[in-house]
């Protein structure tokens, strides 16, 4: 009776450690999977934002001229909300949160973790249909404009009158572990393997070297005023 006991006692420890290293071994998956999917639900809200925060770059763009101060403004203002709390006791936002989630945004966009660009129109269509007096696209009367093609730019200036501008927005991740495996996965990787648009490759680089997550967008608007050809960035240049 005691040697089946003792037998038991032995069994059952060596179960017990088993156990422990089984633990040891699926304990951290598990946290990772835990903290990725808390991370991606975060990356996924700041993506909803920030297709607000451009479209309304956009909209604002269209009545401006498309000027590039006006359209950064618009989209500071369009991403506060990611970055603005909400007052616990009466549940609203205040003028003073709001104004810390703008100040926030501009530091952002200060640090060059933002990046606007106008991919349409081009400096071409500028060259086909510029005003001779000031440059600028001309948007009134476009029902009886030619819709003639311009040889530069290969657009009608209906077409040319498509507002057209894309962000990338280096979305800062905060769950641990992460930021450091973003540096450690592209430190020595080819830039031109990192995203499908060859022409702000490095930006993007630069932006996972950094600990964040590059997050683009676009939106397309209707021009409501003639276009000038503000200097807009190309996003080649290291942050």
């Amino acid at each position: 009776m005691r040697t089946s006991y003792l037998k038991y006692i032995k069994q059952y420890r060596k179960q017990q450690a088993q156990a422990m290293v089984e633990f040891i071994i699926v304990f951290p998956v598990l946290m990772l999977l835990t903290l990725g999917t808390f991370q991606v639900a975060l990356v996924y809200n700041a993506k909803t934002t920030v297709n607000y925060a451009i479209f309304n770059a956009a909209r604002v763009g269209a009545v401006s001229n498309a000027d590039k101060d006006n359209i950064e403004r618009a989209f500071i203002r369009g991403l506060a909300p990611l970055f603005t709390s909400i007052d616990d006791e009466n549940s609203t936002i205040n003028v003073k949160q709001l104004q810390i989630g703008r100040d926030k945004v501009k530091e952002i966009v200060d640090d060059g973790f933002v990046c606007i660009q106008r991919l349409n129109p081009t400096n071409e269509a500028f060259l086909d249909f510029g005003k001779a007096d000031d440059g600028m696209i001309p948007n009134n009367n476009l029902m009886y404009r030619s819709s003639e093609i311009g040889g530069a730019s290969q657009v009608s200036i209906q077409d040319a009158n498509l507002l057209k501008l894309r962000v990338t927005y280096c979305h800062e991740l905060i769950v641990p572990f992460f930021p450091n495996m973003l540096k450690l996965m592209v430190s020595d990787a080819d830039p031109d393997g990192l995203t499908i648009d060859t022409d702000n490759n490095l930006f993007i680089k630069n932006c996972y070297l950094n600990g964040r997550m590059p997050i683009v967008s676009q939106a397309i608007v209707r021009m409501q005023s003639d276009i000038k050809n503000d200097i807009f960035p190309s996003c080649t240049s290291p942050l």
